[in-house]
């Protein structure tokens, strides 16, 4: 059946979306069955390609790439076992499914980051899962952040109350430590502006000379940032 797994980053979904796959992979006989992992962002895409192709070739399986930049032919995409794309390249794809093989033999997708769904991308997201739901052969295995709402979203996701999973911020393998600080400001830029210097203060008192991640909301804050 379906699957809803709310946890911390870090906690390992991606390892669940691999046990998810190989269940597939090992069950599916000789029927021509392929996984669909798909990615919020072609980086995220990109990056798991990159981390799974060599770990599936190892045991005889093949992964390809279907997003915007890259576009595999169609003798490829059938003989894939596991395709990485993104919302709107599926959402195209399966909009024919029934004249594409490979959408029709599609019988596991992965939703990496479904708390998405209440952002821009969200309609797009909802077709998936309807389209999914409709054809009643493919499985979901959806993976988000801790959900306020998981029993709700797990409901329109088709699965069973047993089959969803939803781990507070507080069940991650390294105790975290919160520290908030609030910053005043009605505008989005000038406020994301008056964070940076805090920002740098924060990596210097909590994480002087380790590895940090700081999450920031588009790609152009991100350089402003890390000037």
């Amino acid at each position: 059946g379906n699957v809803l797994v709310g946890a911390p980053t870090g906690s390992g979904k991606t390892c669940l979306a691999e046990l998810a796959i190989f269940r597939l992979l090992r069950r599916r006989g000789d029927e021509k069955l392929k996984a669909v992992y798909v990615a919020p962002l072609k980086a995220l895409a990109r990056e798991r390609v990159r981390d799974w192709t060599p770990k599936f070739r190892a045991i005889g399986l093949s992964v390809e790439e279907l997003t915007g930049d890259s576009a595999p032919d169609q003798r490829a995409l059938k003989k894939a076992d596991v395709l990485i794309t993104t919302p709107e390249k599926w959402d195209g794809v399966t909009r024919q499914f029934q004249r594409r093989d490979y959408a029709r033999h599609a019988a596991l997708m992965i939703l990496d980051e479904v708390h998405l769904l209440g952002e821009d991308r969200g309609p797009v997201l909802e077709a998936l899962v309807s389209r999914a739901r409709y054809t009643s052969t493919t499985r979901v295995v959806a993976l988000s952040t801790a959900l306020a709402n998981a029993h709700d979203l797990g409901t329109w996701l088709g699965c069973s109350r047993e089959h969803v999973f939803n781990f507070r911020a507080s069940v991650r393998p390294v105790a975290m430590e919160a520290h908030i600080q609030g910053f005043t400001g009605k505008h989005y830029c000038p406020r994301m502006a008056t964070m940076n210097k805090p920002c740098y203060a924060a990596l210097r008192e909590h994480a002087s000379g380790r590895p940090a991640l700081i999450f920031v909301a588009s790609r152009r804050q991100t350089r402003l940032t890390a000037l």
